[in-house]
C-alpha cells in the first residue's frame, strides 16, 4: 500500500545512513493513519503503484487476485480451476495507452518484462479475462517512472535462462560439465571429509521406515489441531533423517566417484518410493521432501539409473510437483509470506522443476513459474533487508536464500547476488544478532537463540563470497576464527546447511572491515525494526537496545509486540520478550508468546494488540548519528479485537477464545507513540510514551526478564526503579509518571508454558522454565505520559554504584551528562527535550508535540512522519 510520503527537512550536511529529502512546509508533521492494515495477507494493491519511482531494479508487474480486487466481480472473473485463469497486462509511455502499447497474456497475476523499460514515465494496467466469454475487466491506469541508475539489478528473462540449461545430468545440484575439476578442487577439504565420514556411517545404519513414526503420541489429544501437529512432527523426525542420509550418499558419490554410495542411495530411494501415501506421513514439508529426494537422485545419479527406475522417479516427481504447483499457482504470488514455501518448498520445487525439464512436459510451466515468482517476490519480501518473521525463522531460509540464486547464477552467467537486497540483508544479519549476543527477540522461538549458531556464520560466509560484502566477511571470519570447525555443524541441515554450496563455490572469503566502524544503529523501516549497539565488535562490552513497530503486525511468525523494546548487556538479554515456542498456535503461543502481554510494551485496560496484519505499528521517524540516535514508533492502530478471519479460525481450531478475558477488546485508543532516544554509546536510553484514549483507561507498563526475577525499588518518590540481573551485568528502568503507579511482579505465565509437542528422540518432553513479569498500572485516565530512563551496564566494581537519575529544582532530570525535560502531566502537548550537558557538545533531541528536532554538533535536522513504501 502506498500513500503520499511526508518527508523531513534538515539544515547542515545530510547523513548517508539516513536518506532525507526536502518537503513542502504545508505537509503535516504527524500522520494519523486510519487504514485497517498497512500490509495484507494477500496482495490488495498493484505494483508498481501509481506514482512509483523505480531506480534499483527491473520493473515487475503484479496485481491482486480477482477475489481480492475491489473493482472486479470476483465470482464473474474467477473459477475453481486456477490453471484456467488468464490475465492481460499492457503498458506504454502514452498515458492513453493508444500508441506503442505492449500487451501480453499471462497465466499468473504477475509479469516480468524480458527487458528493462527505458527511462521515463510509463503507464500500465492489468486485466482479468472472464472465463465464460473471454472479455477483459481492466483495472484503472497507473503510472510509474523508470530511472537510469548505476548498478541496476537486471536479471535475464526466463527464455534467456532456459536456453542455457544443460541437456545432460547432473545439471541442477552440481555442474556435470566441470565434475572432474569439482572433485579435484574439493579433495581433502573439511566439507568433503565430513561427507565421506557421514556416508560411511550411513552405510552401516539401517533405514528407518514409516513404521518407526510414533504416531500413537497423538492419540492423547482430543483437539484435532494438536493431533495433526504431533503426527507431522513425529513423521518429520523419521522422514528428514532419511532425506538427509540419501542426500549425503548421492552427494558423496559425486564427490568421490565411489559406486558404493550411488548403489546404496538408489536402493534406498526405491524403498522410499513405496512410502508415498503412507497414513503416518503428514505435513507439507514431508510431501516436498519426497520431491527433493526423487529429483536429487535423478539429477546426481542419472547415469546409474535403469530405465524402470527413471520412469518411477519421473512419475513420482510429476505427482509431487503437480500437487505443489496447484497450491502455489495463483496464490503464492500474492501471499504476504507463505512461511513453508519461502523457507524450503519453493527451493525444492525449483530444483525439481529444472531437473525434470525435457523429461516431464509440465516441468516447462513449473520452471517458468518458479523463476518468475522468484524475480517478482524474492529474495526479500521487502527492500530494507530485514526479516519480519524474526531471528529464528530467518535461519530456516538460509539454503533457499543461497542455493536458488547460486543455481540461477551458474546457469545464466548473471550475478543474482547483485540484488541490492543481499547487501541490506547482511546488515540485518549482523545487527539482529551480533557475534556473541543473544538474538534481537523478534518472532517465534527467539528465546532459544542465545548466541549466533554456526549456520548464521555459514550464511554470512556464503554472502561474503558471493557479494564481496566486507561486513559479512568479518562476521564469518571472526566466528570461524574462534570456532575453526564451526561451519561443519549442521552443515547438511534441511533448512540452513550450506556444505554443498561451499563445495560448489570456489570464491575466496574477501577482506573484511572493522565491525567497530559500523554506525551505532540501524533502522529497517519497512520491516519496522530499529537496533542500537554501543559496540558492534565486542558484545562483551556492548549495551544494546532493539525496538519493533511493524507494518506486518503479528501475522505469520511475527509477534504482537508493537512499540516493544528489548535491552541487553554483554550479549545477555535483560528486559526481554517472554514466552516459549512450542507450536505455531496453541494456548501459550496465542496468550503469552505472541500476545502483547508477553512483551515490553503497554496494555490498555488490560487489553493487548490485535493478532494479524490488523494489529500493526510503524516507524514514522528515525535518526542515527555518531553521538545520538532516535526512533519513533506508532502503535495507535494496534489495539482491539481480533478481526482477521485467518486468525479467528486458527484460534478456534486451537480452542482459544478471543475474548476480553483473554486480552482482546475495543479500547478506543487514539494514540500510542513511543519515542526512544539513544544517548550515544553510554548504554542509556530515554523512552517517552504519549498515550491517549477516547475514554478513561488504565495504562499498564510492562517489563519482562527470562533469567532472574526483577527487583522493584520504590524508595525514591520520583520514580519506580526496576532492575534486571543477568549475572555478568544489570539493567535499570527508571519509570516516571505523574499518575500513581500500582506495581506487580509475578513468575506465572497467563497460560501455562506446557511443552506438549517437542519431545526428544526418546519421547521425553523438556520443561519450559519460568519467566518473570512486571507491570506498573495507572488509574483510569484519557491521557497518559510516561518517561523511562533505561541503563544497561556491567556489574559495578566494588565500592561503586550504577548512576541514578536526579530530579533538579526546575523539574528536569539529570542522568549522567544528560538533562531530560518532559511533560508528564495529562494537560498540554506531549513534549520533551534530551540534551547533552557537556560544554563542548551540542547534541540534543527535542519534541514539541509536532516535529522532532535533532541537533548533532553543527547539524540540525527536523523530522516529520514518513510512511515507508509497502507493496502487499
Amino acid at each position: 500500500m502506498n500513500r503520499p510520503k511526508a518527508k523531513a527537512i534538515f539544515a547542515g550536511a545530510a547523513l548517508a545512513m539516513m536518506p532525507l529529502a526536502m518537503h513542502a512546509q504545508e505537509e503535516p508533521a504527524t500522520l494519523h493513519l486510519s487504514d485497517t492494515c498497512l500490509m495484507h495477507e494477500m496482495r490488495a494493491t498493484p505494483s508498481p503503484a501509481d506514482g512509483w519511482v523505480e531506480s534499483g531494479r527491473k520493473i515487475s508487474f503484479q496485481w491482486p487476485l480477482a477475489a481480492d480486487c475491489p473493482y472486479v466481480d470476483a465470482h464473474k472473473a474467477s473459477r475453481k480451476d486456477k490453471t484456467q485463469l488468464r490475465y492481460k497486462v499492457r503498458y506504454s509511455t502514452d498515458k492513453d495507452l493508444k500508441k506503442d502499447v505492449v500487451e501480453v497474456d499471462t497465466r499468473w497475476p504477475m509479469y516480468n518484462p524480458d527487458k528493462d523499460l527505458a527511462a521515463g514515465r510509463w503507464y500500465w494496467q492489468h486485466g482479468y479475462v472472464v472465463p465464460d466469454d473471454g472479455s477483459v475487466i481492466w483495472s484503472p491506469v497507473f503510472s510509474f517512472t523508470v530511472e537510469d541508475a548505476a548498478g541496476k539489478f537486471l536479471p535475464p528473462s526466463y527464455k534467456e535462462l532456459r536456453a542455457k540449461v544443460p541437456a545432460s545430468h547432473p545439471r541442477v545440484y552440481v555442474d556435470g560439465a566441470t565434475l572432474d575439476a569439482f572433485r579435484t578442487r574439493n579433495a581433502g577439504s573439511p566439507d568433503a571429509n565430513m561427507y565421506m565420514t557421514e556416508a560411511e556411517k550411513i552405510l552401516k545404519t539401517p533405514m528407518k521406515t514409516p513404521a518407526d513414526i510414533k504416531s500413537g503420541m497423538a492419540d492423547k489429544f482430543e483437539n484435532k489441531m494438536k493431533r495433526e501437529q504431533m503426527i507431522t512432527r513425529e513423521s518429520r523426525r523419521v522422514i528428514d533423517r532419511e532425506e538427509q542420509s540419501l542426500d549425503i550418499l548421492a552427494q558423496t558419490y559425486v564427490l568421490t566417484g565411489d559406486k558404493r554410495y550411488a548403489d546404496e542411495a538408489i536402493k534406498r530411494v526405491g524403498v522410499m518410493l513405496e512410502w508415498v501415501g503412507d497414513k503416518n506421513i503428514a505435513g507439507d514439508f514431508n510431501f516436498a521432501t519426497f520431491l527433493s529426494i526423487f529429483t536429487t537422485v535423478y539429477d546426481l545419479l542419472n547415469d546409474h539409473l535403469d530405465a524402470d527406475m527413471k520412469k518411477r522417479l519421473e512419475e513420482a516427481s510429476r505427482k509431487a510437483a503437480a500437487s505443489m504447483y496447484k497450491g502455489f499457482n495463483n496464490r503464492l504470488e500474492n501471499h504476504i509470506a507463505d512461511n513453508h514455501v519461502w523457507q524450503m518448498t519453493l527451493r525444492v520445487f525449483t530444483m525439481g522443476a529444472f531437473t525434470m525439464l525435457d523429461h516431464i512436459p509440465e516441468a516447462e510451466e513449473w520452471a517458468e513459474y518458479a523463476y518468475n515468482v522468484w524475480l517478482a517476490r524474492f529474495p526479500g519480501l521487502n527492500t530494507d533487508g530485514a526479516w519480519h518473521n524474526g531471528d529464528s525463522y530467518f535461519g530456516v531460509n538460509f539454503r533457499t536464500l543461497i542455493e536458488v540464486p547460486f543455481f540461477y547464477s551458474r546457469i545464466s552467467g548473471f550475478d543474482f547476488f547483485s540484488d541490492p537486497w543481499y547487501r541490506a540483508n547482511t546488515l540485518y544479519a549482523h545487527y539482529a544478532q551480533p557475534l556473541g549476543s543473544h538474538a534481537s527477540g523478534q518472532g517465534s522461538n527467539h528465546v532459544t537463540l542465545t548466541k549466533p549458531h554456526a549456520v548464521r556464520a555459514s550464511y554470512m560466509d556464503a554472502l561474503a563470497k558471493m557479494t564481496g560484502d566486507p561486513v559479512a566477511a568479518s562476521y564469518a571470519r571472526n566466528f570461524i576464527g574462534k570456532n575453526p570447525k564451526a561451519l561443519l555443524r549442521s552443515a547438511t541441515g534441511k533448512g540452513s546447511g550450506l556444505a554443498w554450496f561451499r563445495l560448489q563455490c570456489d570464491k575466496p572469503l574477501p577482506e573484511g572491515i572493522e565491525l567497530a566502524s559500523l554506525s551505532m544503529g540501524r533502522v529497517f523501516p519497512e520491516t519496522g525494526l530499529a537496533i542500537f549497539n554501543s559496540n558492534n565488535e565486542r558484545a562483551s562490552r556492548s549495551a544494546r537496545l532493539v525496538f519493533r513497530s511493524s507494518p506486518y503486525g503479528s501475522t505469520s511468525h511475527a509477534l504482537a509486540n508493537q512499540n516493544a523494546f528489548n535491552t541487553y548487556y554483554a550479549g545477555k538479554p535483560i528486559f526481554y520478550s517472554s514466552g516459549h515456542h512450542t507450536s505455531f498456535v496453541d494456548h501459550h503461543a496465542l496468550l503469552c508468546e505472541r500476545s502483547a502481554r508477553g512483551h515490553n510494551t503497554i496494555l490498555v485496560d488490560g487489553m493487548g494488540q490485535r493478532i494479524g496484519v490488523e494489529g500493526y505499528g510503524w516507524i514514522p521517524r528515525y535518526y542515527v548519528g555518531e553521538k545520538i540516535g532516535y526512533v519513533l514508533g506508532d502503535a495507535s492502530n494496534a489495539y482491539g479485537p481480533v478481526t482477521s478471519p485467518l486468525w479467528q479460525k486458527r484460534a478456534k481450531d486451537a480452542e482459544v477464545p478471543l475474548t476480553p478475558e483473554n486480552g482482546w477488546a475495543e479500547v478506543g485508543l487514539k494514540t500510542f507513540r513511543r519515542h526512544i532516544i539513544q544517548l550515544g554509546k553510554t548504554g542509556m536510553s530515554v523512552i517517552y510514551d504519549e498515550l491517549e484514549a477516547e475514554e478513561p483507561r488504565t495504562w499498564s507498563y510492562l517489563l519482562h526478564t527470562i533469567q532472574h526475577p526483577m527487583a522493584v525499588d520504590r524508595t525514591n518518590p520520583a520514580f519506580v526503579r526496576v532492575t534486571g540481573d543477568v549475572d555478568v551485568a544489570k539493567g535499570d528502568a527508571f519509570i516516571f509518571s505523574t499518575l500513581e503507579l500500582t506495581c506487580d511482579t509475578t513468575s506465572t505465565f497467563f497460560a501455562p508454558a506446557d511443552n506438549w509437542l517437542r519431545a526428544d528422540a526418546k519421547g521425553n518432553f523438556a520443561k519450559n522454565p519460568d519467566h518473570y513479569h512486571f507491570s506498573a498500572t495507572t488509574p483510569k485516565s484519557k491521557v497518559c505520559r510516561l518517561l523511562t530512563i533505561v541503563n544497561s551496564y556491567p556489574n559495578p566494581k566494588e565500592g561503586r554504584t550504577a548512576p541514578v537519575p536526579q530530579v533538579l529544582k526546575d523539574g528536569s532530570i539529570k542522568m549522567g551528562r544528560w538533562n531530560i525535560k518532559a511533560n508528564l502531566t495529562t494537560e498540554g502537548l506531549p513534549t520533551f527535550t534530551v540534551k547533552n550537558t557537556t560544554p563542548e557538545e551540542n547534541v540534543s533531541v527535542s519534541y514539541d508535540g509536532d516535529a522532532t528536532t535533532v541537533v548533532e554538533d553543527a547539524n540540525e535536522y527536523e523530522l516529520i512522519d514518513d510512511l515507508p513504501q509497502l507493496e502487499i
